[in-house]
């Protein structure tokens, strides 16, 4: 177990959150917030605020997370055909809402969040710009902000959810998903777009910059609704079928993180081990399957 201090949750559950946000300001979310901007003056001081924002993500993102991006050309034919999609992430970085915000930018992107992060003083105003919008405890808030996701959806503006519900940081496995994301993909016929993120050494000269993991963002092929299904049926099927493509491609590159040894025994006991364990077989079997194409191709070369 590394020395560091462990990473804490409170109960017994996933859904625990590892950062305990405090000073937060009292104000209300319910029925009477628009959670869809529709005032072209807001909408407009949006847009300025976040052409500039972007710049500063990317820069952010660059030099604190040496953030890669790969399948950039799957986004690109998606924004061809000008359709609506939901994002689906893993919630593994305090600025992991950034990265997927740069890649649709000039779209505009919603970002659903937990209604105590909008309740920081001053921070909240500057989210509220991004397009952060937060999820009220409020029942008839809550209300509204599933019928104004809905018409996001519907004039064509992209929505990222964090189905696994709270934030890890750092944390390198997919956890399990909640429903909500997919309910909000049926419902407006949108396809769910997953945005896989996992970690890489450092190499170079980025170990002089920090100790910690560089990311890496893979954006997977669009995957769509079963049309065929029952409603709640074609929603678990969606969910479970976005979990596994995501699990295949972040189990590739794994990652534990010591600090959530403890987290790990209490919640999954020794499940997670073995699940690494097999994740590091499956890589190596590819390296060394990798490494006998190689030989064999220059023995024939050399033939």
């Amino acid at each position: 177990m590394s020395k560091e201090k462990q990473y804490q949750i409170d109960g017994n559950s996933e859904d625990a959150h590892i950062i305990h946000l405090k000073h937060q300001v009292k104000v209300q979310y319910d029925e009477k917030y628009d959670y869809y901007l529709k005032s072209p003056i807001k909408k407009f001081f949006s847009k300025i605020f976040m052409f500039f924002a972007i710049h500063i993500f990317k820069v952010i993102n660059f030099f604190f997370y040496g953030l890669k991006i790969v399948g950039k050309k799957t986004l690109k034919d998606l924004r061809k055909q000008k359709t609506p999609f939901v994002i689906v992430a893993n919630h593994c970085l305090v600025l992991d809402s950034d990265f997927a915000v740069v890649t649709t930018f000039p779209r505009t992107t919603y970002v659903p969040t937990v209604e105590p992060t909008m309740k920081i003083p001053f921070v909240r105003h500057i989210l509220r710009a991004g397009n952060i919008v937060p999820i009220p405890f409020n029942l008839k808030g809550l209300v509204k902000f599933k019928k104004d996701c809905n018409e996001m959806l519907q004039n064509g503006k992209s929505v990222l959810f964090f189905p696994e519900g709270s934030l890890w940081p750092w944390y390198g496995k997919l956890r399990n998903f909640k429903p909500g994301a997919f309910r909000f993909a049926v419902d407006g016929n949108a396809p769910v777009l997953p945005y896989c993120i996992y970690f890489r050494k450092r190499t170079g000269l980025w170990k002089l910059l920090g100790r910690k993991p560089l990311a890496t963002m893979e954006i997977l092929p669009p995957i769509y609704h079963n049309k065929d299904l029952p409603k709640k049926d074609a929603i678990n099927d969606l969910m479970e079928r976005t979990h596994a493509a995501m699990k295949q491609v972040i189990d590739k590159h794994p990652y534990d993180n010591p600090k959530y040894a403890e987290i790990e025994k209490e919640l999954y006991g020794d499940k997670t081990e073995t699940a690494t364990d097999e994740a590091s077989q499956e890589k190596n079997e590819e390296n060394n399957n990798s490494a006998s194409t190689d030989s064999t191709t220059t023995e024939n070369e050399k033939q």
